[in-house]
């Protein structure tokens, strides 16, 4: 995997990640941190699917696989098992 898209796939997957699991936490218990929940929930999955763009692309292959990431960590596993077609060395 290219070193640049390995960066930017840890950051996206990895903070938004977080931020869907904590949105979701927001969101179930207290009504009013419910739109706040929502917001991060929302936010998280961009993220996410920028982070799956990028580790698709970084593997060789196009960007817009990373759309796998919609199955959240369904698509991420999916696009783990892709052949890498940039192995280091």
């Amino acid at each position: 995997m290219l070193p640049d898209k390995k960066t930017k796939t840890n950051i996206g997957v990895g903070l938004g990640f977080i931020l869907e699991i904590l949105g979701n936490f927001l969101a179930r218990t207290s009504t009013t941190g419910a739109a706040l929940g929502l917001v991060l929930i929302l936010v998280g999955v961009v993220l996410f699917i920028w982070g799956c763009m990028n580790f698709a692309e970084g593997k060789g292959h196009s960007k817009w696989l990373g759309f796998l990431g919609l199955l959240s960590c369904i698509g991420l596993i999916i696009l783990v098992f892709l052949p890498d077609h940039h192995k280091e060395g």
